[in-house]
């Protein structure tokens, strides 16, 4: 189990914008304004409350998806894990009782083969027999056992992990808010971490506009302050309704951005 919680993804305010009617007899049509939003920006949390024992990362560093950011005191956790490691590898009286069995079944089938001769009596065989039987139930009470330890082993392990917060994504750190030696809560956000390797583009069009635009429809975007960065999208969704009060509909279009060129946060214009 991942250690850290994810708590919420970040959702900018839709972009409170009116959009124009296409320019007769233009080369593009400008269908609305919008902005631009990280797909993946996240809030991460400890699932449960301690002390920060260690912050490892820092704004503005790239981190890996399962890298450890911070964590807490772990000394009793990891003390348990050791002694359910130590319980569950100390297999000497289970390796006995399987040497006994094997040496109590060889005398039982020795004992039978000398029933028939007159040569041993019925409770000689029967005694040998309830021994074997009890080395039997005995060992197969500490194999389950066994498994028992090997769960409570995971399950202390479990516990561990949980004062670890890792990094779901690959991403850049764009918050830290506790220190060392500062208390947190169970859920509590502590470390922002934002993906920009693909960005979507939130924005308003008209309904008849709207009901022309299809997912799947590759577009343009026009970013930031002109001339600006241009980027081909991908219409992911166009909303079903409309607004009553604008009679705008919400389009949603998403583009790679490797560099990181086109920051989350910029406003732009869709353009067919």
């Amino acid at each position: 189990m991942a250690a850290g919680c994810l708590l919420a993804t970040v959702s900018l305010a839709q972009p409170a914008v009116t959009a124009r009617a296409a320019p007769a007899g233009g080369a593009s049509t400008f269908l609305a304004q919008g902005v631009t939003q990280a797909i993946k920006d996240i809030k991460l949390g400890m699932t449960v409350a301690g002390r920060v024992d260690g912050v490892l990362i820092r704004e503005g560093q790239r981190v890996r998806q399962g890298q450890v950011l911070l964590y807490q005191d772990k000394q009793a956790e990891e003390l348990e894990v050791q002694r359910r490691r130590l319980l569950l590898q100390d297999n000497s009286r289970l390796n006995e009782l399987r040497n006994k069995e094997i040496v109590l079944t060889e005398q039982v089938g020795s004992l039978r083969s000398l029933l028939t001769s007159g040569a041993v009596s019925r409770k000689q065989l029967e005694d040998e027999e309830m021994s074997m039987n009890a080395v039997v139930s005995e060992r197969k009470a500490l194999e389950i056992a066994k498994q028992r330890e090997q769960v409570e082993l995971e399950m202390a392990m479990e516990a561990f992990e949980r004062r670890h917060l890792r990094s779901p994504i690959n991403g850049i750190v764009t918050k830290v808010i506790p220190r060392t030696g500062e208390s947190i809560g169970a859920h509590e956000p502590v470390v922002h971490v934002v993906d920009t390797s693909r960005v979507r583009f939130m924005g308003n069009i008209p309904a008849a506009q709207g009901a022309l635009l299809r997912v799947g429809a590759q577009v343009t975007l026009r970013l930031g302050v002109d001339p600006g960065i241009t980027r081909t999208a991908r219409v992911m969704f166009v909303s079903p309704i409309a607004d009553p009060a604008s009679g705008l509909v919400e389009v949603i279009a998403e583009f790679d951005n490797p560099d990181g060129a086109v920051r989350p946060g910029i406003t732009g214009r869709l353009v067919l």
